[in-house]
């Protein structure tokens, strides 16, 4: 398992979510 963090725009946080689940990665964990 790896950890990667990620500064993302609010705005593209759904399109990211969708991109990941793809990819078979189900675990996220998202603070402001």
């Amino acid at each position: 398992m790896k950890l990667v963090m990620a500064i993302i725009k609010p705005f593209k946080l759904d399109d990211v979510r969708e991109a990941l689940s793809s990819l078979g990665i189900a675990g996220m964990t998202v603070s402001e």
